[in-house]
């Protein structure tokens, strides 16, 4: 049973993070950072590199150093996701990675620009927005994630 529903604002926000090329939140008020930080969506790293837990990250916020930033974890990136695009990166996949000719290109184009998939060539080489979509190494950890979120788009 789903646990969260996400609004489309908080969607959008782990959808920008998901194209941040460290996986950077953006700015976001304190009600959705605690959703985020509680499902696990994201996490905030200490001083020390260290991973701080939960609770620990949001009273991290009061600290005088801000900026550090929290970053998406494989299940936020999912929670970005609709069943739709889910169904492509964890069912509609070969055992080589190669997605399912039926998945809609508009799925694929979505997930490619979430770095979930790459299109190659016929020699498997990488060939940006043409060719065969391939799940990368980032989509199989998404798809592998634990997923407890109805996205906006499968309320009915």
């Amino acid at each position: 049973m789903p646990s969260t529903t996400l609004t489309e604002t908080a969607v959008a926000r782990l959808r920008t993070a998901s194209v941040h090329p460290d996986g950077h939140l953006p700015k976001v008020g304190p009600k959705l950072l605690r959703l985020f930080v509680t499902e696990k969506y994201a996490y905030r790293n200490d001083t020390d590199g260290f991973v701080l837990d939960g609770q620990a990250a949001l009273e991290d916020l009061n600290c005088a150093d801000d900026s550090r930033p929290f970053i998406i974890t494989a299940a936020g990136r999912r929670a970005a996701l609709n069943r739709g695009q889910i169904k492509a990166l964890t069912e509609e996949i070969g055992p080589d990675g190669r997605l399912a000719r039926g998945v809609p290109w508009p799925t694929q184009q979505t997930l490619a620009r979430l770095l979930l998939v790459e299109f190659r060539d016929e020699q498997g080489n990488p060939a940006p927005g043409d060719g065969t979509p391939f799940r990368t190494g980032l989509g199989t950890l998404v798809a592998e994630a634990a997923h407890h979120t109805i996205h906006p788009d499968d309320v009915a």
